[in-house]
């Protein structure tokens, strides 16, 4: 009798079908790890760099008003 789904041979042998996709689930999910973190990565060099600009204005107003307290 052929069935379907037949036992194993060897109780011992893995089960390669579930090994395999556990490994393609592994990869897909280090994947989106990597790309979640290489977005935060982005935002924070943005946000460093417009904070950069935001002081850079903020020295050039105290400049002015102390040119201006001056005169």
């Amino acid at each position: 009798m052929n069935l379907i789904l037949r036992p194993h041979e060897n109780l011992n042998d893995p089960t390669w079908s579930v090994i395999i996709s556990l490994i393609i689930f592994l990869i897909g999910v280090l994947y989106y790890v990597a790309y979640i973190l290489n977005l935060s990565f982005k935002e924070i060099q943005e946000d460093g760099q417009v904070r950069e600009q935001g002081q850079e204005r903020s020295d050039e107003a105290e400049s002015r008003k102390r040119d201006c307290e001056e005169s």
